[in-house]
């Protein structure tokens, strides 16, 4: 299946070459404000590639690994959240010293630099006995070093749209869009990878199956969708333009995510675990079949688009083989997830990466900067398994600092059903045993009245 979309695409590639690099080489044929986005004149001065430098050491390397350690209450995660967060503050104060603070990005570092002096205040309090662990605060020291790995997740997103000057020329409600969406898929695989490696028996606890949060997910994303393709966020007189083709598309799919999602949520509200839907399924293959045959004004649009059409359908495809075939639910007869679990996972993040590089400002870097469709997608691609080494290596190291096994699946057969180890289950046994005395009660009380109305027979000798 992945070899055929493979040769699709690349048949398609080979079919617009010519067109696109005409694209490529005139900007004659592109509109206006494609001059806008090309690769910085300015080189990278030595400043900023200290701060990318520090930053990534500081706030993707330690602080993630002291988060993990916390978790398995190591006692060496005192000593390396203070030497992420002293790298990470070197990172940030050389990122004031790069210059150009009057941007979102560089606003956004004073956030980032607030939850850093929480988190290590908070970390020398419980190192120094000034501040005890207790059922309140330990769990909000955590919450706070999560916040920071997501919002560091969110900072380098905005360096990236800072350095490439995108979201701007008017495309911005465009650009929340595809970023808002594509972040979600990709934090929703990094999600389901955790849990499913860690957390699966707890599957069980939480009364629902996991597409009733992924049809959540789904709701809140196309509610987004709906109110930002066309210009919401806009000034008046910026957001009276005609729809286009691309605005009612891209409109109709965040309606179309909102009212699947809705019935994902309602299907199961109410169900066990191992009682999974395809709704969240067949939503992404029908976003992936409009994305796929969804023409745009330029060619490179049109490829872009297309990859990300692909993901998703295989995304929609594996995750029915999941449900139907591998798994019914995260608990099986088995020590550990299969390997083509897996698979969901990354077309998720795939799909989730190509939906933030399918914005119109990246499709006009592309084309400036003379990049093909192959190239673009293998960056993607590799993006995509860095995302999942890096999650997938942290579970490793907490299994490694806790001494547990890679996962905790357990077998799970119908005699487990009947006992009340979780929350559904005993209420589910509650409901039985109740439905069980009302029917004897029932049956006892037509007994009776029945013996009432019987004639006793009798016999003469």
């Amino acid at each position: 299946m992945l070899a055929l979309v493979t040769v699709l695409g690349a048949s398609l590639v080979s079919a617009h070459g010519d067109e696109d690099m005409a694209h490529m080489g005139s900007t004659g044929t592109l509109p206006e404000e494609a001059k806008f986005f090309h690769w910085p004149e300015e080189p990278m001065g030595w400043a900023l590639r200290v701060h990318i430098a520090l930053c990534l050491i500081g706030f993707v390397a330690l602080l993630p690994i002291a988060l993990v350690m916390e978790m398995a209450r190591h006692r060496y995660h005192p000593l390396v959240q203070l030497s992420g967060a002293v790298i990470g503050f070197s990172g940030i104060v050389f990122g004031w010293i790069n210059g150009h603070l009057d941007n979102t990005y560089a606003r956004f570092g004073w956030f980032m630099l607030c939850l850093l002096i929480a988190q290590t205040a908070a970390n020398l309090a419980f190192a120094t006995r000034v501040l005890k662990r207790s059922s309140v605060n330990e769990p909000v020291y955590r919450v706070i070093g999560l916040a920071l790995l997501v919002f560091t997740y969110m900072a380098m997103v905005l360096g990236v749209i800072r350095y490439l000057n995108l979201c701007s020329q008017g495309h911005l409600g465009q650009c929340i869009s595809h970023f808002a969406r594509g972040s979600a898929l990709i934090m929703g695989s990094v999600v389901f990878l955790v849990f499913m490696r860690v957390f699966g028996p707890i599957m069980l606890e939480i009364r629902r199956p996991p597409e009733f949060y992924v049809s959540l997910i789904m709701m809140t994303v196309g509610l987004i969708g709906t109110f930002t393709e066309h210009n919401f966020f806009q000034s008046v007189d910026n957001a009276q333009e005609s729809w286009s083709h691309k605005d009612l598309q891209h409109t109709m799919i965040g309606i179309s995510w909102f009212a699947g999602g809705l019935l994902g949520v309602l299907m199961t509200a109410r169900s066990h675990p191992r009682f999974r839907t395809p709704i969240p399924s067949i939503i992404f293959i029908a976003t992936g079949i409009s994305m796929i045959i969804h023409q745009q004004d330029l060619i490179m649009s049109s490829h872009v688009h297309f990859f990300f059409g692909a993901a998703q359908v295989l995304l929609g495809l594996s995750t029915i083989c999941e449900i139907t075939l591998v798994a019914s639910g995260f608990v099986k007869d088995r020590g550990e997830p299969q390997l083509f679990q897996y698979v969901p996972l990354f077309f998720m993040c795939a799909s989730g990466m190509a939906l933030m590089g399918a914005n119109r400002d990246m499709v006009f870097f592309l084309i400036n900067s003379g990049i093909d469709i192959s190239t673009y997608a293998l960056i993607l691609l590799s993006f995509c398994f860095v995302i999942v080494f890096y999650f997938y290596l942290l579970v490793d190291l907490y299994h490694w600092l806790t001494g547990t096994a890679p996962s905790k699946y357990n077998a799970l057969d119908d005699e487990d059903l009947d006992t009340s180890n979780s929350s559904w289950l005993r209420r589910e046994e509650e409901l039985r045993r109740k439905r069980h005395s009302t029917s004897s009660q029932t049956s006892t009380l037509n007994h009776s009245e029945s013996s009432e109305h019987v004639t006793p027979h009798t016999f003469e000798v």
